[in-house]
């Protein structure tokens, strides 16, 4: 099967155009620094979308459950690689498919990658968090609202 560009796009399912824009968003609002609680942390790296992009300058309000988190183009970058990654060796087991099963093989390759990524970002989160110097971001969430309702 010889499959063009136009083709592959027009059968994809569109809840992957939404997916791909909502991680689009995602990783666009990393490229600024933000506060948010420790748990919603761990929210993104649980559904496997973006994270800290480095571990510097992690800065942690202990009492209000507050981490502040530098931004950074790199979860930008991770996002649309994996999910390209991904899109991909679909579109490529479709368009191919006596080659399915070496394609799928990578799929889970990318999964795994994506995993023991997220496992050692976890580690070093945690490291970070606990090393993070204690500071009051209220402020800090003061002037972030105020700049978003700008």
């Amino acid at each position: 099967m010889n499959a063009s560009a136009t083709d592959v796009l027009t059968r994809t399912p569109p809840w992957m155009f939404v997916l791909f824009i909502y991680l689009v968003w995602i990783g666009l609002l990393r490229l600024r620094p933000s506060v948010r609680d420790v748990g919603k942390t761990w929210i993104t790296p649980s559904i496997f979308i973006g994270s800290l992009g480095g571990m510097k300058k992690v800065l942690v309000d202990r009492p209000r459950q507050l981490v502040r988190l530098r931004g950074s183009v790199i979860p930008l970058l991770r996002i649309l690689l994996i999910f390209g990654a991904h899109y991909g060796l679909q579109v490529a087991a479709a368009v191919q498919p006596g080659n399915q099963a070496t394609f799928q093989a990578w799929d889970i390759y990318v999964s795994g990658a994506s995993a023991g990524y997220f496992f050692g970002w976890s580690i070093r989160f945690l490291r970070a968090y606990r090393l993070a110097p204690q500071v009051d971001l209220a402020p800090v969430v003061a002037r972030l609202k105020r700049r978003a309702s700008a």
